[in-house]
């Protein structure tokens, strides 16, 4: 009979070091790239924007005002893989953006998607925008409102910069606009309306889009329309035609298991484990390549979709991880 085991017995022969090191390198498999997301525009009408209920009570925030403040530590509700990692908490900008599991420590005015930091960020509308008149009595005419909902497996946060003015004469709201995170997909989402004031003005020079945690990981919007263009080599810092009222803009992980809910599957089946010729892959997604790594997260065998097993001879006496899109099991190779 094969033996299968999630954490063989054989591995407490080998030195207690690798333990770390190897938990180290499996997360570090499953990052993902920012600019490796596809984006799909949608939408062009009011029906289509999903804001939060005007009882809503609106986030409270942890310094500055309307014009020039932020909101930290905002619970996401459930952990959010965004770029292969998860996260619990958001903290956003009056400014349009916000970044992930970390506090600001100002509003960030100045956009700056290639580069900028804190990083990770979503920027549904990265200018110098406000809930007020700037200079005046911010926080007059909206804020930001926060909100999770459904269930466990399909939740959705969703966080509304609502009525905001964008440009410095606005006489009053220009646009809305929100971000969702879907739990089940991994999905980003961001919505707009337009508001009850004209857009007509100057100043208004924004960047939309999403940026990894390394500097020049980002997928850039070159405008707000439906027929818009991205790019991930050049960031548009100046979009200055707001959407129109239901336009969704949608970042979708290029490796569907990218998601928090692929943790929920079992980890795969290795037989036999402890194992010194060939090992035997079980329950895994065929569509899958299979990886070897070692204790030093180096890659040592990798085969294509649909492998079954892998061959181990040649390899030096150790703990390996075998790794399946985002599931992995550790593997004892003896000589």
């Amino acid at each position: 009979m094969p033996h299968f085991s999630s954490f063989p017995s054989a591995a407490k022969r080998l030195p207690l070091a690798l333990l770390p090191i190897l938990l180290l390198t499996a997360g570090a498999a499953q990052s993902q790239a920012i600019r490796t997301y596809t984006m799909v525009a949608a939408g062009s009408n009011a029906a289509a924007y999903q804001g939060l209920q005007p009882t809503t009570t609106a986030a409270v925030r942890t310094a500055g005002d309307g014009d020039e403040g932020y909101y930290n530590n905002l619970p996401i509700g459930f952990p959010f893989t965004f770029g292969g990692t998860a996260y619990t908490t958001v903290s956003a900008s009056t400014n349009g953006w916000l970044t992930f599991g970390q506090p600001l420590v100002d509003a960030g005015p100045a956009n700056n998607l290639s580069s900028g930091t804190p990083r990770p960020i979503v920027a549904p509308l990265w200018d110098d925008i406000s809930f007020g008149a700037p200079g005046g009595a911010a926080g007059t005419d909206g804020d930001l409102f926060v909100q999770t909902s459904g269930t466990a497996g399909s939740r959705i946060f969703t966080i509304e910069w609502r009525n905001i003015r964008w440009n410095t004469t606005a006489a009053g709201p220009v646009a809305s606009c929100l971000v969702q995170l879907l739990e089940a997909t991994g999905e980003v989402k961001l919505m707009y309306l337009q508001g009850s004031t004209s857009a007509a003005g100057s100043n208004r020079t924004a960047s939309v889009g999403i940026a990894g945690t390394a500097a020049g990981d980002f997928i850039s919007l070159a405008s707000l329309q439906l027929a818009t263009t991205t790019s991930t080599t050049t960031e548009t810092t100046t979009i200055s035609g707001r959407a129109t009222s239901g336009r969704i803009f949608t970042f979708t992980p290029s490796t569907p298991t990218a998601n928090r809910a692929a943790f929920a599957q079992p980890p795969l089946q290795l037989a036999p484990n402890p194992a010194s010729t060939t090992v035997r892959v079980l329950g895994h997604d065929a569509r899958q390549p299979l990886r070897l790594l070692d204790a030093q997260g180096r890659v040592v065998r990798t085969l294509g979709a649909g492998a079954t097993s892998l061959d181990l001879r040649g390899l030096a006496a150790g703990l390996y991880l075998v790794q399946s899109g985002r599931r992995t099991q550790r593997l004892v190779v003896e000589n």
